[in-house]
């Protein structure tokens, strides 16, 4: 009589679960598991410093699976523009330009305006004091400071030429090394007993202080940036004659460009109530100045081009805080219990297949290898894609890879215990 399919099925999955489980409580199983661990632990001791590999080792530093989820997947083309937020293109303006958009964005009655320019010392004295004049009538402009960091533990505020006479200031510090992708932002700095407020989050608290209570709360000393929004490199869309504000269709923040912005060929209300960025934006892949390298790069690997202007950078970080749409990170030490586990569980796999079935093992293991790589990085993806969760997979990638090695040198090890002190173990000698 044939088996029911619920049934039929039913055989099959205890029978494939019998795989991983038939050794899993064997001690020799846990053993040859902490081992794997302990190798992970002694290699990454040793001090290697291979010329050879180092650039091979900076690319690796700085590949993120999740990165495919902006630059590939298209999710962001879903999103709509940001109506809160307005980015006012500076442009190559002086000082004396820059107080000029200053004066007139301040005129559309703005709720807050963020200048994300730095003032490293005097330059025309006309200049340089009509600047600070509109800086100090300014009372809702953000202007741009600096923290550094001259070693370990001393930490120095530098508020810039015009800081004297602003009155509010956000550090624009990036989270990031030469060459690598801000992924991360620092919301808040203590200097010598001070709290100190990064632009974005200055900027987000003058238009929703709950907001950036909520920021507070979480208690997170960096965060992962949720990149939302981008605008529109030059030769990617047509321009739209009919916008003097929304210079490319795919934009999907408002832009304004300076000659628009001082000619008034803005709409009245365009401004009003809004949080108003004035930054360099420049939209040539070509021109790299004031740009960074980012998870929506399109060339996710292997990249030669930033392609993000830092404006558009802090623009994503203030709509993130504003939606509380922050991405959530599984701890490291459940990452490390996830990789306990699926070690566990495939050295009792790769156990079973080594003694019962050992002309199989290597191409069992092989394939098996290759297939975690995949189902790991889709299942990274996928939870980070539709969660906003980021579950770091490496670790368990890496103990299924070294699970095979350590096999033998466990194996070795308890043969020779058996042999000189008779340890009990399910290795035998010269069993295959």
């Amino acid at each position: 009589m044939k088996k029911p399919l619920h049934k039929h099925i039913g055989h099959h999955a205890k029978r494939v679960g019998g795989h991983f489980t038939k050794y899993l409580y064997e001690r020799d199983t846990i053993l040859a598991t902490l081992w794997v661990f302990i190798f992970i632990f002694g290699l990454g001791l040793i001090p290697l410093n291979l010329y050879v590999l180092n650039p091979l080792k900076q690319s690796l530093k700085d590949f993120d699976f999740t990165d495919m989820v902006y630059s590939k997947l298209g999710t962001n083309a879903l999103v709509g523009i940001d109506n809160r937020i307005v980015i006012v293109n500076i442009g190559n303006a002086d000082r004396a330009g820059i107080a000029g958009l200053i004066e007139k964005t301040a005129s559309y009655d703005p709720k807050i305006i963020g200048l994300d320019v730095t003032f490293d010392g005097p330059r025309d004295p006309a200049a340089d004091s009509l600047l600070s004049e509109v800086v100090g009538n300014t009372p809702n402009l953000v202007l741009a400071n600096q923290i550094f960091y001259p070693d370990k533990k001393t930490k120095v505020v530098e508020n810039g030429f015009f800081g004297s006479v602003s009155h509010k200031q956000g550090f624009v510090n990036m989270v990031s090394k030469d060459q690598q992708s801000v992924r991360l932002f620092l919301p808040f700095e203590t200097v010598e007993e001070k709290k100190y407020k990064s632009f974005a989050v200055a900027l987000a608290e003058a238009y929703d202080s709950a907001a950036v209570r909520k920021l507070e709360k979480r208690h997170k000393e960096f965060e992962t940036i949720n990149y939302t929004r981008r605008l529109s490199r030059q030769g990617d869309d047509a321009v739209d004659p009919d916008s003097k504000v929304k210079v490319k269709d795919h934009d999907q923040y408002l832009t304004v460009e300076p000659d628009v912005l001082m000619s008034d060929g803005i709409e009245g209300n365009l401004l009003k109530g809004k949080i108003v960025l004035l930054g360099y934006v420049n939209r040539s892949p070509d021109d790299i100045l004031d740009k960074k390298f980012t998870p929506m790069n399109k060339r996710y690997a292997g990249k030669s081009v930033p392609d993000m202007n830092g404006i558009v950078v802090h623009a994503n970080i203030i709509s993130m805080i504003l939606d509380k749409n922050y991405v959530k990170k599984v701890p490291s030490w459940a990452n490390l219990l996830i990789a306990v586990i699926v070690c566990w569980l495939f050295m009792s796999f790769f156990i079973r297949y080594y003694l019962e079935n050992h002309i199989w093992f290597h191409l069992v293991a092989k394939i098996i290898q290759v297939a975690s790589a995949v189902l790991f990085a889709y299942l990274g993806i996928y939870l980070y894609d539709k969660y906003r969760l980021k579950v770091d997979m490496k670790m368990s990638l890496l103990v299924i890879i070294m699970a095979v090695d350590v096999i033998y040198f466990y194996e070795a090890w308890a043969v020779w215990m058996h042999k000189k002190f008779h340890y009990h173990t399910v290795f035998k000698p010269h069993h295959h």
